[in-house]
């Protein structure tokens, strides 16, 4: 059977349609960043001198708060997903209550003395057990504590967002839909889970590490996330 030229070129035409669909697509998603603590932009709002101490709990420029084991360490406690780590073990918040009712969710929450207009911000997949990662979960904006805002609501429909194990990526406010450039500064930031592939059976949650970054201005200048420059939105890690 032999294709006519016209139908070739159709054929082209549609692959360099759908190619650049998704290129455009891929440009205002979310950045995978690489795995580890050394993919970690390192210098967030909780910690931008990235000299916090978690077995002490201190030089952090946050007070943390979680509904479930609130605490640096322990049994891997909820606070180590600030502590500056990718890692398994107490560098990982794990793992949770079985048969958490629908629409509790599991969260963990950084407060500030200032307000910030969150600009981007990494998760970080834990170790081990794709089947424990969140797959619909949230990022909250509170100025009370009390009352919280979504920022972003990430549901994959049952699609886990994570490919590799201590994978970091990265959401950056305008690029990712769903995820505006903020035009309220708040004092809290949460991180709420509402769901993995494993619930509502146990263990059935954890989390490697978050991230906040920010400006105390709309009329800020920002820097790309990447270039990890002593501001606010970042830090050089090459002292870490």
């Amino acid at each position: 059977m032999r294709i006519k030229p016209k139908s070739i070129k159709t054929v082209l035409a549609l692959v360099v349609t759908l190619l650049i669909i998704n290129t455009i697509s891929l440009s205002h998603a979310q950045e995978v960043l690489g795995t580890g603590t050394d993919a970690l932009l390192g210098g967030d709002l909780t910690d931008p001198e990235d000299d916090g101490l978690p077995d002490e709990d201190t030089n952090y420029n946050a007070k943390f708060t979680s509904n479930d084991e609130p605490g640096f360490g322990g049994g891997e406690f909820a606070f180590n997903v600030f502590d500056n780590i990718a890692g398994g073990g107490n560098d990982k918040w794990c793992c949770g209550l079985a048969g958490i009712a629908e629409g509790e969710g599991m969260h963990v929450t950084a407060e500030f003395d200032t307000p910030y207009y969150l600009t981007h911000f990494t998760v970080t997949s834990a170790n081990d057990a794709p089947e424990r990662d969140p797959i619909k979960w949230q990022i909250h904006g509170s100025n009370d504590g009390e009352n919280f805002e979504v920022i972003y609501a990430y549901d994959g429909e049952g699609e886990n967002p994570f490919t590799e194990r201590l994978q970091v990526i990265l959401f950056e406010a305008g690029k990712v839909p769903g995820f505006e450039i903020q035009t309220t500064a708040y004092r809290f930031f949460r991180h709420i889970t509402l769901e993995t592939p494993s619930w509502p059976d146990g263990p059935y949650f954890q989390l490697a590490e978050l991230e906040f970054f920010g400006v105390d201005s709309p009329d800020a200048t920002s820097v790309e996330p990447e270039s990890k420059l002593t501001t606010t939105w970042g830090s050089i890690k090459s002292n870490r």
